[in-house]
């Protein structure tokens, strides 16, 4: 058994989005904190400069592994810097956020921010799929990345230090308030769900384990895939119907990503030849994030099969408020980003090897 479809999941723990665009340095116009904490990947801090000029900067402590690409974010990454950030910190609490952190940036210039709530009353908190993607212009994956925990800095009671080179920098503000504060268009996440869906791929496909025959001697349905990802075959009422999958599903620390195909997917190696298949999709985690959902298409033609997926419904969030209700639709990049991507694939299939897959993504 084979799928064209694979996943990565971020280790990321919690995110912190700083806006100053509205005061810009010379070259940053704004500082994205991330918290790692695994023991593969590293324990520490990353900030992600975002520059006037579209790129990103990268600093991040000893320990993280260094990434050699973020072409989800803007133009892309330009510079890598490997910084101790010695008394960095970045806790989420129920009052709100306090982090603090302060690097000499590639020009030699002092960076030091700090953002600390100091209110007594307590954040409302609500789960959102961030619209990261918005602003890629060359994808190399969908970024389903589901923000828990989320909301933004209040104005009222908030300590902000934005100093840069010695010159000082005003948050954003948000234009309308939220939950009856007003906001800086400054956000945050106490616990992040990021998975990267079908990254772009020229390579041969991996063979999915087979189910193991459980003590009563039955199988259950479930292959194995790369990062431990589980494909569910739908259930197959006659010995003649084609193998297909129903679902894939990959969990993460207390979180789990499924997306479920209707009819199931079929599994490509037994696809006949020109045979042609339409159906739908949808990516989601816990009901409180909402879900993604478009439509695919195979065709088979010889050994040529070519995939799509075009998630053209967009975001449908779970407002458990009125004002959230209007909030996803008055900001309409929200709930519409997904539809302007688009995956393509082609697989050939192969006498006396795996199939070899070709795809990418594309903006719409």
């Amino acid at each position: 058994m084979y799928s064209p479809f694979t996943l990565n999941i971020s280790p990321m723990k919690r995110l912190f989005l700083i806006n100053f665009e509205k005061d810009p340095d010379e070259t940053y116009i704004g500082f994205e904190p991330q918290w790692f904490e695994d023991a593969s990947y590293g324990t520490g801090l990353r900030i992600i400069a975002w520059r006037k000029d579209g790129y990103v900067d990268v600093y991040q402590q000893p320990g993280l592994t260094v990434e050699e690409k973020l072409d989800v974010a803007a133009k892309g990454l330009a510079d890598t810097h490997i910084h101790p950030m010695e008394n960095a910190r970045f806790n989420i609490t129920p009052r709100g956020v306090d982090v603090a952190f302060a690097f000499e940036d590639k020009n030699g210039r002092p960076v030091k921010v700090e953002v600390v709530e100091k209110s007594q009353k307590p954040t409302n908190p609500f789960a959102l799929l961030a619209p990261v993607g918005s602003s890629s212009t060359k994808p190399s994956y969908l970024p389903v990345y589901f923000m828990y925990g989320f909301d933004f800095v209040r104005r009222a009671d908030t300590q902000v230090t934005i100093s840069i080179n010695g010159r000082s920098h005003k948050a954003d503000p948000f234009p309308f308030p939220m939950n009856g504060s007003r906001v800086y268009f400054m956000r945050y996440s106490a616990d992040t769900f990021l998975v990267d869906w079908c990254p772009a791929q020229s390579k041969m496909l991996e063979l999915l384990e087979a189910p193991v025959v459980n003590p009563v001697g039955s199988e259950d349905n479930h292959y194995t895939g790369p990062n431990g990802t589980q494909y569910q075959l739908a259930e197959m009422a006659e010995e003649k119907e084609l193998p297909a999958f129903a679902a894939i599903r990959a969990i993460h620390n207390q979180h789990t990503f499924e997306a479920r195909f209707q009819p199931a997917f079929p599994e490509i190696t037994h696809l006949p030849n020109k045979a042609s298949l339409k159906g739908r999709f949808t990516f989601g985690a816990e009901a409180s994030a909402g879900v993604v959902s478009g439509e695919y298409q195979v065709n088979r033609s010889g050994d040529q099969v070519e995939v799509t997926l075009h998630p053209k419904d967009g975001w449908e969030p779970q407002p458990t408020t009125l004002f959230l209700k209007f909030f996803f639709t008055a900001i309409k990049v929200f709930r519409q980003w997904p539809k302007t991507y688009q995956w393509k694939a082609k697989i050939t299939l192969q006498q006396d090897a795996p199939p070899y897959m070709e795809s990418k993504w594309e903006r719409v």
